[in-house]
């Protein structure tokens, strides 16, 4: 693994030649709750880049590893203290201008990671992947592969991870609502602990499981009025949303969803392995057959929103519960 932005300017240039992807990442500084690091998304980016990376070494032999200086900037952070809280313009333009520069450099094909689930964030990072594109180039933001498989998740194919929890009630409740525990709950804490370890808080066990929550009404009435109108994908996503902006509407606010006290690192590990397979599927499709590269979700997100000027993700932190118990 070469990081390209700290070697000498004359030795990258002669590197991008090859052709090899850069792989630029872009991950929030966000609460997670009070069991997790505020950098969580870019721990576990950069653990789960390393198993990519070295998947792609694998099936590109030729190409040298070159990671561009991850960027901390990510639209609609979790709210909470420490939450550094970018617009949505702001990120877009960030991304753009840092695809740009790499692109000048002599970059032919770029990797936009992140491990952030937000839709305007990942709609941003779509942009930097059309930039590229529209000038000639190969890129992808392989966290889009995941997101696409939440909108209609076989949460079965990940029941593996939950065999150590020793309930089969309780077990078979995690594994029905996987879809649902995606900001600091079992999976992410899973995979921090695979990753992170020592960022983890022992006493994550001691955290009682994120209450039930409702679905938003107004976005799963605009969910059935799309279905209605025939946009099958479009209502898929807006009534996912309408399930998960249900959480935000939960006071006191937990900062985390699912059962974080069951997390393990092989869970973690298993999770992680079953994404860079995705990952690597993607990357192949692009860099050796030259398809598209996996599509953005959410895409009338950013138009429903004001390009991001209407902040619907929002905690006063007052409403956030910051600590155990």
């Amino acid at each position: 693994m070469i990081f390209l932005h700290e070697i000498p300017h004359h030795d990258a240039r002669a590197l991008l030649e090859s052709g090899a992807p850069v792989y630029l990442g872009f991950n929030p500084i966000e609460y997670h709750g009070p069991h997790l690091p505020l950098a969580c998304d870019r721990l576990i980016g950069d653990g789960i880049l390393r198993l990519f990376t070295e998947r792609m070494a694998a099936r590109f032999p030729e190409w040298p590893v070159l990671v561009a200086r991850s960027i901390d900037v990510g639209v609609e952070p979790t709210s909470g203290f420490g939450s550094a809280k970018p617009g949505y313009r702001d990120v877009r333009r960030v991304v753009r201008e840092s695809c740009r520069a790499l692109m000048e450099l002599g970059a032919k094909r770029i990797v936009l990671h992140t491990f952030h689930g937000s839709g305007l964030h990942n709609l941003a990072l779509e942009s930097g992947v059309r930039l590229v594109r529209e000038e000639g180039g190969q890129a992808l933001a392989p966290f889009h592969v995941v997101l696409n498989e939440m909108m209609d998740l076989d949460a079965e194919r990940y029941a593996p991870a939950f065999a150590h929890i020793e309930d089969p009630d309780e077990r078979a409740a995690m594994i029905a609502g996987l879809h649902m525990d995606f900001h600091a709950g079992f999976f992410e804490t899973s995979l921090a602990m695979r990753f992170a370890a020592d960022a983890v808080h022992a006493r994550h066990v001691e955290l009682a499981p994120c209450p039930r929550f409702e679905r938003d009404g107004a976005l799963a009435f605009l969910s059935s009025l799309t279905d209605a109108l025939g946009h099958r994908k479009a209502a898929a996503e807006m009534s996912f949303a309408a399930d998960a902006r249900g959480w935000y509407a939960l006071r006191p606010f937990p900062g985390y969803t699912g059962r974080p006290h069951h997390a393990r690192a092989e869970s973690g590990a298993f999770f992680a392995e079953k994404i860079v397979e995705r990952y690597e599927e993607a990357a192949a499709a692009v860099f050796e057959r030259d398809q598209d590269p996996p599509p953005a979700v959410m895409e009338w997100l950013a138009p429903m929103t004001g390009w991001g000027s209407l902040e619907a993700t929002r905690v006063d932190v007052r409403h956030i519960t910051h600590d155990f118990g």
